[in-house]
């Protein structure tokens, strides 16, 4: 069949006038350009350096953990959770709730009411991306992603009720710096961001006293740039915590299935890929080409969903699944744990797929989001 087709279009070329020969041409090179709609990149975007890599088999200690439900009967979606001390703050989605942020009590399991409601008033938030405590325990932040505010509260007084003479607000709208996300804070006063329009640079570190900003490279990325910076920066864009002693920043691959270790000056520490070797992600290149924005096809995968650090651990939920998976590719049953130096500790099955969770390291217990829109734990 092929060796008919191939004589076909020598035939075709051979009678065709040089203007037709080029319509020609241009004609197959669309056809074909279209059949490869999904491209597969390799290492076509991104050369790495200085990677210790490791399998799903470098795992030696595996745990199938059971969950239990943790939430009582107050009704909500959340999206989003935090942990600090004796409490979990949890964002809410729920279209039919007016409520942004709960708070549970970890001891007693009971919820203890709303912290935050949806809205534009002074003491209103309009979104919830990520919690933070301060380094004194004292207070907790909760970042408005939406109105780029990171907002602190004390954490002795809950109510909604009380005025905003004890909130500390701090304002991150910047025009040269644009979808700022993540804020965390160091032990030294500063914080740390990342951008959902930077890729190059890989977060960074702020001051804000003066609110200027040293962004962070790393020199084992040598980025080729073949598209626009609105779509190498969703490809490679990642999720970013603060270990709890603030020493550590830790990112991880939403789609590069790495993770980046750095120190509180900005000096990468440690590059950890897996668990499969090489960069495959495909997406729809025709439509992100066209629109100058990332569209994902039914192959898209998920790499890393979320990551936390912890007493020397790092805890990474794993995805793998591309988006016409059975179950959503947003949720995963798999969580590892590494060493801050890149040591394989621990793989940890659970028995129902998450999509955010933080661990509580006094208790051996991880908290999580399920797919029922239930806050479930599971104990270590």
């Amino acid at each position: 069949m092929g060796y008919f087709i191939c004589y076909f279009i020598i035939n075709q070329i051979y009678y065709l006038k040089m203007k037709d020969l080029f319509c020609f041409i241009v004609l197959l090179f669309y056809l074909t350009a279209c059949s490869d709609s999904n491209r597969t990149l390799e290492s076509e975007l991104v050369n790495i350096t200085d990677i210790t890599y490791f399998e799903d088999e470098s795992f030696s200690d595996v745990h199938v953990l059971h969950s239990a439900i943790f939430n009582d009967s107050v009704i909500c979606n959340p999206i989003c959770l935090g942990l600090g001390d004796s409490l979990l703050w949890v964002a809410d989605a729920a279209y039919s709730s007016d409520t942004l942020v709960r708070c549970y009590s970890i001891s007693g399991k009971n919820y203890l009411g709303a912290v935050y409601s949806k809205g534009n008033a002074p003491m209103e938030l309009l979104s919830a991306a990520s919690f933070d405590m301060s380094t004194d325990s004292l207070s907790y932040w909760t970042f408005d992603v939406t109105r780029q505010l990171w907002v602190g509260r004390p954490c002795f007084d809950l109510s909604l009720s009380t005025s905003t003479d004890d909130w500390n607000i701090i304002n991150l709208r910047d025009s040269l710096l644009l979808g700022i996300n993540n804020p965390h804070w160091l032990n030294d006063g500063r914080f740390v961001v990342n951008s959902l329009f930077c890729y190059k640079e890989r977060f960074f570190i702020c001051d804000p006293l003066n609110m200027s900003k040293q962004s962070v490279l790393n020199s084992s990325f040598q980025f080729k740039d073949r598209f626009s910076p609105s779509i190498m920066s969703d490809i490679f864009s990642t999720h970013l915590c603060v270990d709890d002693s603030r020493s550590y920043i830790v990112l991880a691959g939403k789609y590069l299935d790495l993770i980046e270790v750095y120190d509180t000056m900005g000096k990468s520490v440690l590059m950890l890929k897996g668990p499969k070797r090489g960069f495959s992600f495909k997406f729809d290149f025709n439509r992100s080409v066209s629109n100058s924005v990332l569209v994902k096809s039914p192959e898209s995968r998920r790499a890393y969903l979320d990551i936390k650090a912890v007493q020397g651990k790092i805890y990474a939920l794993y995805s793998g699944k591309s988006k016409d998976d059975k179950v959503h590719y947003s949720y995963s049953d798999c969580l590892y744990v590494f060493s801050m130096d890149g040591k394989c500790l621990s793989k940890y099955i659970l028995d129902c797929p998450i999509c955010d969770f933080v661990v509580d390291i006094n208790k051996k217990r991880i908290y999580g989001i399920s797919l029922n829109a239930e806050i479930v734990y599971f104990d270590f």
